[in-house]
């Protein structure tokens, strides 16, 4: 585990910036306890996070909020089983924008969710797979598209139903932060699921010529768009767009232009 490219010094990000700016070992002290302490044992029970959590945040409901933590955590690796971009190359894939570096391919369209290649030993049918199985008429062994994209819509939901029912944070500004971290990747985890469906709606529609299926396929990719907005405007609240080594400048509201694309390209 090491920081490849990003430097573990100051945060630079922050639209609410401490003075002087925290050191990253700080403000991502939950991150690096995780990993440190379950490497070391990883037997450990979740209660001792739950009542680190409770000791951090002693206004917080710590069970709550953990298991908001554990949901909104979910997100990021489920999609990158589901959409891997080959060997894992982080100039490759930058799940947070949907983005590879621009001279290696840029925003991922719809159109390559549709051709897009699983993870090895995920247990995951591609969508061209999971269609193509349909089309024979044989049947599917491995987790759908569309059953990784409930799961994602689970989790999202689930974190977010939590994160309503927290009290608000307050004057706690790290808490509040955390909260809308955690809100941010949940609003990731709907748009990831409906490019899900939209791409194999419209994978559909290719195989069979129904266009009840490209409209479906519309249909999902709006909802994208409305749940890409959210997790923009929220993640842009809290964190300034940035140049990162291996993928270049990331500003998610100017991608919002790529993922509207993809429904005129579902329409078209």
């Amino acid at each position: 585990m090491g920081p490849d490219g990003y430097t573990w010094g100051r945060e630079f990000i922050s639209t609410e910036p401490d003075s002087p700016r925290q050191l990253v070992i700080k403000k991502q002290w939950y991150s690096f306890m995780l990993w440190g302490r379950l490497s070391y044992d990883p037997a450990l029970p979740d209660a001792l996070f739950k009542r680190t959590l409770g000791v951090r945040f002693p206004k917080a409901p710590a069970n709550t909020l953990f298991a908001a933590f554990k949901l909104s955590s979910r997100i990021i690796p489920e999609i990158n089983r589901f959409f891997w971009t080959g060997g894992g190359n982080d100039l490759a894939w930058f799940p947070e924008a949907c983005l590879s570096h621009p001279k290696h391919h840029g925003f991922y369209t719809v159109k390559d969710f549709m051709n897009g290649a699983t993870a090895s030993g995920s247990g995951m049918l591609s969508i061209h797979e999971y269609i193509d199985a349909i089309k024979r008429n044989v049947p599917t062994s491995g987790i759908t598209p569309p059953q990784v994209a409930a799961q994602l819509r689970l989790d999202a939901s689930q974190a977010l139903k939590l994160l309503d029912a927290m009290p608000p944070a307050g004057a706690n500004k790290e808490l509040r932060l955390t909260m809308g971290d955690l809100r941010a990747m949940a609003y990731l985890g709907d748009y990831y699921s409906d490019k899900i469906m939209g791409a194999t709606e419209l994978a559909a529609f290719d195989a069979s010529g129904d266009e009840e299926r490209r409209t479906s396929s519309a249909r999902y990719l709006q909802a994208a768009v409305v749940d890409w907005k959210l997790y923009a405007a929220l993640a842009t609240r809290q964190y300034r767009p940035q140049l990162l080594t291996r993928i270049g400048y990331v500003d998610l509201n100017e991608i919002t232009s790529n993922v509207e694309h993809d429904v005129e390209f579902a329409r078209k």
